[in-house]
Order: structure tokens, then C-alpha cells, then sequence
């Protein structure tokens, strides 16, 4: 990729500017324009993070936002795989336009504000822009500062590489995608704790309301056992026994008045047809006897009747007794097969859904998947930590190398993943060298990370000046090594020694 020109309408302390740039090494001087012309292009490729911004000190779109009712934005024309195009942008909240048109088929593609930058460059994303082509010095100020940093950096550079595989945002979707299954499992659980509560306390009331069936079919069966225990059976023998006897004294006391009723009626015949008065008395005799014998009777079947009543009633109240023992031993018999068969089928219930609910459901077998997906994810993290790091050095160690004239043979990590230096005097901690052999590392590290992240497309370089404090020889090496590099350099800085050091190579001063 090579940036043709920018033309800048309105954006921070820039308006109405137009500036064309060169294929080789470009120089940026004017303080102004090198504080905010990265900003410019980058932001022209991939636009504001945030852009409406929030009115924050650190806010892009405030600090460089025009006056109100100026055009906020500009054109950018750039090369890339043989084909010009022209990026047009205006961040205006009310205007916004995004439009990048190429000028060998004409096509215009009309994009938003959040337009990801893929659609709009391929492969080419806003990480990759910033480790292989936005190289902005280290803050550290002394030596152990900037080996901190260093570290770090390096550290990061080789976790995050160049995105491709978002191997950190897909670990962060499995995450909320897990997260969403484990929310439904949990209260996935909660229904079923719910359900088996119920469940239990119906379990509970029926298997107590069964210890209260069985309690009182015990005592119904031991009254029965009581009603038919064998003085029970003899006191209900010698009651009947009594009955019958009653009865029969009751009859033979009706024999006794029809016979004394009979006699009577003879002797009160007899009294009027006698003729002596000897034979009227022994009638009047019988007829006296006659009506005692009548009283007597009656009044002897008025007792027994009394005590046949007695008797019969009696053995009535032990016959209900005896069906009511009957009837509610069947009423119990029958209760308690309903609530047995209910308990019966709440417990095989129970079971089922215990049973169903330990078998791993659709959302245990996504958790499952996930954390497996996480897992791989975790250690294809780790190779390619590990591989991106080894390519990173090998190609530092190479242009270290040649930065140097052989001085510096090779960049590594010792097992304590330390950065160490191989070096004609022997191995050493990065701590151990000077700053200025430190920003020449810093640099080997960016440009090797430059042209692996690359790959294929050649990105134009943003380089700071990062090599203020640094001996001209190291500067002037430095220089001669990018001006042999196919792709475009820019570099911003306000050093003079640099200027005096380009006059023996070809550039192009901003």
C-alpha cells in the first residue's frame, strides 16, 4: 500500500491542506502537522473508536473536532494491489459520510460509521494497523523504564499478533455464550428444586396422612380383636342363650293365662248351670283361681317383656357396634389403598424425574462444548503465543544484525522469559545495555513485527522518532536500512541530527 496524498478540509490545527507524499522515505518536520497526521490517516482508514465521543480530555473526536459548522474530515488517496482509490470522510454528528471510490472500475462503496474495517480493507484491521504500521516510541525515559517497557510490549505484541484468528474475542463470546447456558441451567435448576420440593412436602403429607391410617386401623383392628375374643363370644352366646329363655318363660306364661282363661270360663259356666250350692262354690273356686292365675301371668310376661327388650336391645347395639367396626375397617381398607396408590405413583414420579433430571441436557452438553471450545482455544493461544514470538526474534535478530555489522547476533527469551541479548561479547539481560542499544532493539522488534504481520501487504510505516539520545552511527545505520525497504516510511520527528543525516539519502522532506 502507498499513500498518494491527503487533503485535509478540516481536522484540529490543520484546514484547507493538501499534501503529496513519495514512494521512499518520507520526512514530517512541521510540529503541527507531526502531532496530528498519523492521527489523520489512521483515522481516515478506520474512523473513530467513539465517534461521537464523550467531551473527555482524551477524546480523538473532541480534540480534533473543527469549529461549529466547519467540515469535520478529509480525502485520502492511496495505492493498493495495483488499484488507486479515494477515501472520503466527513465526521460531522449530522453529516457523516464514509465513501471509498476506485478510480480503475469506478465502483463507490458507501460505508457507515461502523462499518468494521475488513469490508472496507480485507484483512487489513485497526490491531494490524497499529503493530505493523503506526511505530510510536517507547514512554520509558531510563534505561530500566524502557527495558520494563520493552518487556511488555513485547509481551503483548506476541499474545495479540495480528488478530487474525480473534482468538481473544471468540474466547470472550464463548464466555458470554457460556454464561447464557449457565444462566438458563440455574434456573433450570431452580425449577426442578422447586418442583422436587413440591414433590417431597406431597411425599411428606401423604406418607404421614398413611402413618395415620395405619394407626387407626390398628385400633380398629384391635377392638375387633376385641369384640371377637372368646369371653366377648361367650358373653354374646350366654346373651342369645338368655334371650331364648326369656322367650320360652314368656310363652309358657301365655299357655298358663289361656289355660287359667279357659278354666275360668268353665267355672263361670258351671256356677249358673250347678243346682247345689256345693257345686257353685268349687265353680266360683276355679274362677277365682282362674283370674289369679291371669294376673299372675300377666304380670310375670310384663317383666319378661321388659327383660327380653333389655336383652334384644342390647345385642343390637353389639351387632352395630360390630358393623360399624366392619364398615370402617372397609372405609380405612379403602382409603388407605387410594393414598397407598398415590403415594405410590408420586414416589415412582419422583424417581423418574430424578432420573431425568441427571441426565446432561441440551444446555449441559453446550457448557460442555464450550469450555472444550475454550479449552482448544486456550491452547492454540499458546502455540501461537509461542510461534509468533519465535518468528518475531528471528526476524529482530536478523536485522539487528545488520543494524549492527554482526555487534548483535540474536534477540531471545531465557526460561524466565527474560529478553536476552547474544552479543560478540557474550549473552546478556536486556537490563545490562545501554538505552540507546535498547531503541535499537525496540526498533528491530517493530519492523520485524512490521513485516510478518504484513505478510503479503506492504504497509506504509508511521515511524516516531525513536532515536532521540542515540549515537549518529546507530541513527544513520538505521536510516540506510529503511531507505532499502520496498515499502513507504514516513517519519515524523523534530531532530535535527536527522535532517543532517538524510542529506546523503534520498527523501522527501513534509
Amino acid at each position: 500500500m502507498i499513500l498518494n496524498r491527503i487533503t485535509i478540509n478540516n481536522f484540529g490545527a490543520i484546514y484547507n491542506r493538501t499534501m503529496e507524499f513519495a514512494p521512499g522515505l518520507n520526512l514530517i518536520c512541521a510540529e503541527e502537522e507531526r502531532e496530528i497526521l498519523f492521527d489523520f490517516i489512521k483515522i481516515m482508514f478506520f474512523g473513530f473508536s467513539d465517534p461521537y465521543g464523550k467531551g473527555c480530555e482524551n477524546d480523538l473526536y473532541t480534540r480534533y473536532q473543527p469549529e461549529q459548522g466547519q467540515e469535520y474530515g478529509g480525502i485520502l488517496w492511496f495505492e493498493d494491489h495495483g488499484k488507486n482509490y479515494r477515501l472520503t470522510r466527513d465526521f460531522g454528528k449530522e453529516t457523516y459520510v464514509c465513501q471509498l471510490f476506485c478510480q480503475e472500475n469506478e465502483n463507490v462503496l458507501e460505508l457507515g460509521s461502523d462499518t468494521p474495517a475488513h469490508l472496507i480493507f480485507g484483512k487489513l484491521s485497526e490491531k494490524l494497523y497499529e503493530n505493523a504500521a503506526d511505530v510510536k516510541a517507547l514512554k520509558g525515559t531510563s534505561a530500566a523504564d524502557f527495558a520494563r517497557e520493552l518487556h511488555n510490549y513485547l509481551g503483548a505484541l506476541e499474545k495479540s499478533w495480528d488478530s487474525s484468528m480473534q482468538l481473544g474475542r471468540a474466547d470472550q463470546m464463548l464466555k458470554m455464550w457460556r454464561k447464557g447456558y449457565l444462566s438458563q441451567k440455574e434456573r433450570w435448576q431452580k425449577d426442578v428444586q422447586r418442583q422436587q420440593d413440591k414433590m417431597s412436602a406431597r411425599l411428606e403429607e401423604l406418607e404421614s396422612q398413611l402413618d395415620e391410617l395405619r394407626d387407626r386401623k390398628g385400633q380398629v383392628a384391635q377392638q375387633q380383636t376385641e369384640i371377637y375374643s372368646s369371653a366377648s363370644r361367650e358373653e354374646e352366646t350366654l346373651l342369645g342363650e338368655q334371650i331364648r329363655t326369656t322367650e320360652k318363660k314368656n310363652l309358657e306364661m301365655i299357655a298358663v293365662a289361656v289355660i287359667a282363661a279357659v278354666v275360668g270360663i268353665v267355672g263361670l259356666v258351671g256356677h249358673f248351670q250347678m243346682g247345689d250350692e256345693m257345686s257353685r262354690v268349687g265353680m266360683d273356686v276355679c274362677v277365682a283361681a282362674a283370674v289369679i292365675a291371669i294376673i299372675y301371668s300377666f304380670s310375670v310376661r310384663r317383666r319378661l317383656r321388659s327383660e327380653l327388650a333389655k336383652q334384644k336391645k342390647k345385642k343390637a347395639r353389639m351387632q352395630v357396634h360390630q358393623d360399624k367396626l366392619k364398615f370402617s375397617q372397609e372405609d380405612l381398607d379403602e382409603n388407605y389403598n387410594e393414598m397407598l396408590t398415590a403415594f405410590t405413583n408420586i414416589q415412582k414420579d419422583y424417581q423418574e424425574y430424578e432420573t431425568e433430571t441427571a441426565l446432561p441436557r441440551s444446555e449441559d452438553l453446550e457448557i460442555q462444548a464450550l469450555n472444550l471450545a475454550m479449552e482448544t482455544i486456550g491452547t492454540l493461544s499458546g502455540d501461537i503465543y509461542r510461534e509468533s514470538g519465535r518468528k518475531i526474534r528471528i526476524r529482530a535478530s536478523r536485522i539487528l544484525r545488520e543494524l549492527t555489522d554482526g555487534k548483535f547476533i540474536e534477540v531471545f527469551r531465557d526460561n524466565q522469559q527474560h529478553i536476552m541479548l547474544d552479543t560478540e561479547q557474550g549473552q546478556a539481560e536486556l537490563e545490562k545495555f545501554s538505552l540507546a542499544d535498547m531503541k535499537l532493539v525496540y526498533f528491530a522488534i517493530r519492523m520485524a513485527a512490521g513485516e510478518l504481520l504484513a505478510a503479503k501487504t506492504t504497509l506504509p510505516v508511521m515511524l516516531d522518532d525513536l532515536w532521540s539520545g542515540c549515537p549518529e552511527e546507530q541513527i544513520l545505520s538505521a536510516l540506510k536500512w529503511l531507505k532499502k525497504q520496498p515499502g513507504q516510511i514516513f517519519i515524523r520527528t523534530d531532530n535535527a541530527k536527522i535532517t543532517e543525516l538524510l542529506e546523503h539519502i534520498e527523501y522527501t522532506k513534509m
